[in-house]
């Protein structure tokens, strides 16, 4: 039986990919006031970043624990193999839910075949991860040879990214007020990466969208390799245009049309808010 790959709703694929490649999406949740939302079931990018343009603010919850022993229990008990591949744990509490989860249901099922791993990655870099080892499961990879392959793009994989409007980082508690109103006020935007640790840092900043882009590629140039043999995934929230634009620059750059254009899922997109531009490769492949 072919392991089934799992992951959860901070990953960024195509519906089409998710799909075609048999992984199963569990939410994270998304909170407005008294409401709660499954992400990307009852709330769309859509509908969330048109409310956060009209003000509305939005909360986020991690899977609970018992949503994972449930998804586990039914596994367990159908002998079926499974690899979970989490968001980031400098970013959310979910893979530490999942893991727990894990534990308590091989004490009950101690011949199930449960994995979880820690991607260090988020949205894009999440999803292109996932599709590497979920297309080498469908081959009927082992689930050694799936933690092995999955613990190579982990090491290797990149996400660079930018935010138009920096008072969502200052709710975030990402910046302090002072220096989002600056820097709104100069058109100045932040260039920032996930770390080795799966966590964000800020790693330049530049004044207007045409250097910020520049500034971008200048990244991939240096971290990436082979950029026309691998996908390139490009995410935004509901900034098609700042993506186009990048996707232009980028192809006759690195001279490739090979990029997968997604809308930035939720569960990141309140954090980050409209107008996020992200991008995501690999330093390596196999």
């Amino acid at each position: 039986m072919n392991v089934k790959i799992i992951s959860d709703s901070a990953c960024e694929m195509l519906p089409e990919d998710i799909e075609r490649c048999g992984i199963d999406i569990m939410p994270l949740y998304v909170i407005e006031g008294e409401k709660t939302y499954r992400d990307g079931i009852d709330i769309t990018p859509e509908v969330l970043y048109a409310n956060m343009r009209q003000g509305v603010c939005y909360k986020t919850s991690q899977i609970p624990y018992a949503d994972f022993v449930e998804k586990f229990t039914a596994l367990a008990e159908a002998g079926q193999p499974a690899l979970c591949l989490s968001f980031s744990s400098g970013l959310s509490g979910t893979y530490q839910a999942a893991m727990l989860a894990r534990r308590d249901v091989l004490e009950k099922y101690p011949d199930a075949q449960l994995e979880v791993l820690d991607t260090k990655s988020v949205t894009g870099g999440l999803g292109l991860i996932a599709e590497k080892v979920a297309t080498a499961a469908l081959e009927g990879k082992s689930m050694e040879e799936l933690i092995d392959l999955a613990n190579f793009y982990i090491a290797h994989i990149h996400h660079v990214f930018t935010v138009t409007d920096l008072e969502y980082l200052y709710r975030g508690g990402r910046l302090n007020k002072g220096t989002a109103m600056v820097g709104n006020m100069l058109k100045i935007k932040p260039l920032l990466d996930v770390d080795e640790n799966g966590e964000l840092r800020q790693i330049d900043k530049a004044r207007g969208e045409k250097k910020l882009l520049k500034k971008m590629i200048d990244y991939m140039e240096a971290h990436g390799t082979a950029m026309d043999k691998q996908v390139i995934g490009v995410t935004h929230a509901d900034n098609l245009a700042l993506a186009e634009e990048f996707i232009k620059m980028a192809s006759k750059h690195f001279k490739t049309t090979n990029f997968k254009l997604t809308t930035l899922v939720p569960i990141i997109g309140t954090h980050s808010g409209p107008g996020t531009l992200a991008v995501f490769f690999f330093d390596a492949l196999k």
